[in-house]
């Protein structure tokens, strides 16, 4: 162990003693004084009578004590909690000794404290190259660890594996998609990346329709699964399953992201042009973009209802049917007409959106 460690131990870690692994302040230099009880028995050191022991662990059905280092111990709790400059240095110097510490990740995941365990996810973040097999060791206990940041750092370090690695993992991360007293922020990470992980297509694409269609679900969980289930389903399905969630969702967030999906199917999305310009009447302001964006997409199939539209009562709802007929562009020429009509000096706003699309429609291409 290199001196500079050592120092470190003493300067920045004399406020974390009692943690798991770490040891009792040592002797003065020079010798060590032997204490006596009332009978003049010799008593033993602070640091003699303590042991570095954490909860014990089986081996072949004999329980053995799980032996842990204080001065890493001490390290590691700063990595995992520290002030930023603190744990700056505490990186430094367990990468000067990361072989030992790697070593020993599987004992400081079962016995060490949460800034420990905190500390020996973040310290093997970029390491997955290095010790391949012990990233994946780690990451399997991670997972199943009961605080919500190891878990979420084992999430993150799973883009590291090895895909083989990562595909054994496949089902444990559906598990915890699916499992509601999981983080959202942990479920989204997961769904995320679920696209990604090698596995059974066709399981995961079951596995995200059902949670989308699930009742009562967060809203960005469902936004998050969203996003991966288009990238897995085959178009009918999932312009299906789009229709669905915006007939079905009560969340304006959620039918937000699916009407954007469904513009990007563009025309195999027609089916769906008479629910996204309802949706154009609603109050939320993003909502109704996001309707009108996906109809521009659609292109033609959209014109009859976006025509319709020019009658709302809703100022928004009517300008955005204009601004969209002029996206669409050629193929909405024969309302150029009607269009003409909102060119008003009692309202300029909308004239000057009127006057953009008439010109977009008849520009020559």
């Amino acid at each position: 162990m290199s001196t500079k460690t050592v120092l470190l131990f003493y300067v920045l870690f004399g406020t974390v003693l009692g943690c798991v692994g770490e040891k009792s302040e040592p002797s003065p230099v020079g010798g060590e004084e032997t204490a006596t009880d009332t009978n003049g028995t010799p008593q033993l050191s602070t640091e003699e009578s303590v042991a570095e022991t954490a909860p014990e662990k089986t081996i072949e059905g004999q329980a053995v004590p799980i032996q842990l280092d204080a001065v890493i111990g001490g390290l590691l709790a700063t990595l995992g909690e520290g002030a930023t400059e603190d744990r700056i240095v505490a990186s430094t110097a367990l990468g000067e000794q990361a072989a030992e510490v790697v070593s020993q990740h599987a004992d400081w995941l079962k016995a060490g404290s949460v800034s420990q365990r905190r500390g020996m996810m973040l310290m093997m973040t970029g390491k997955a190259q290095v010790f391949p097999d012990e990233t994946f060791s780690l990451v399997k206990l991670a997972l199943a660890d009961e605080d919500s940041k190891v878990r979420s750092i084992g999430v993150q370090l799973i883009r590291q594996l090895l895909p083989m690695q990562a595909a054994e993992l496949h089902m444990r991360l559906l598990g915890m998609v699916k499992d509601r007293q999981e983080t959202s922020a942990i479920r989204n990470s997961i769904l995320r990346l679920i696209a990604l992980v090698p596995g059974d297509l066709l399981q995961t694409e079951t596995a995200l329709g059902e949670l989308i269609l699930a009742e009562g679900d967060d809203p960005t969980v469902k936004q998050a699964a969203l996003q991966s289930y288009v990238k897995l389903a085959p178009t009918e399905p999932a312009v299906a399953t789009l229709i669905s969630v915006l007939k079905g969702s009560d969340s304006n967030e959620v039918k937000r992201t699916t009407a954007v999906l469904l513009g990007k199917y563009g025309t195999r999305s027609k089916e769906a042009v008479d629910l996204l310009g309802g949706l154009m009447e609603t109050d939320d302001e993003d909502l109704q973009e996001a309707s009108a964006e996906a109809l521009a997409r659609i292109g033609s199939p959209s014109i009859d209802i976006l025509v319709a539209k020019l009658d709302s009562k809703n100022r928004l709802a009517q300008q955005m049917a204009i601004f969209t007929l002029g996206v669409i562009g050629p193929s909405a020429r024969e309302h150029v007409q009607r269009l003409e009509g909102f060119i008003t000096e009692g309202d300029p706003d909308t004239s000057v959106i009127a006057k953009e699309a008439i010109f977009s429609i008849l520009k020559p291409r």
